[in-house]
């Protein structure tokens, strides 16, 4: 797990599980499987998630869970579900702390930690420029598949005004 802004980290499934009931903590889970992700929280078990109001993503006090998997294709990324994400640590920085984790803490929930830094006016940079400072300076792990790397390409722009 590592610190990317006040309050604000970025991690994987077991830094999920160590600090899932600590109180000082909200989650942001970027994944369908896993402890903690979209399916486990909502206990389906077909393949794809159930049609409704939670297909995208779905919130139980202070864990937000994303129907999110790592695909090559920018189009399978909902953007519901990260404008969301970013709202949802938006609302929670001020008195939690946010840790925002996919399965292996690589690429989804490292993403969304870039364009929340984005969103904050910490990237003001070109993307490219952007994710060279996370790599080497915030965030060494990160190493996004190409769908959320594109998904948030194509998007940066409107990340500076706090919108997908």
């Amino acid at each position: 797990m590592k610190q990317i802004s006040p309050n604000v980290f970025v991690g994987d499934d077991a830094d999920y599980e160590k600090y899932k009931d600590d109180k000082e903590f909200s989650f942001v889970r970027c994944c369908k499987f896993g402890p903690g992700g979209h399916k486990d929280v909502l206990g389906y078990d077909t393949q794809a998630a159930p049609e409704g109001k939670n297909k995208y993503w779905v919130r139980r006090s202070n864990l937000l869970a994303l129907n999110l998997l790592d695909l090559d294709d920018p189009n399978f990324v909902p953007t519901e579900a990260i404008q969301v994400a970013l709202d949802f640590i938006r609302d929670h920085v001020d008195d939690n702390k946010v840790l925002v984790a996919c399965n292996a803490g690589h690429s989804r929930g490292p993403t969304i930690g870039l364009m929340w830094l984005r969103t904050i006016g910490r990237m003001p940079y070109s993307f490219i420029h952007s994710e060279k400072v996370y790599r080497n300076d915030i965030y060494r792990n990160f190493d996004p598949a190409p769908g959320i790397e594109q998904f948030a390409r194509m998007h940066w722009a409107s990340l500076l005004t706090g919108q997908v």
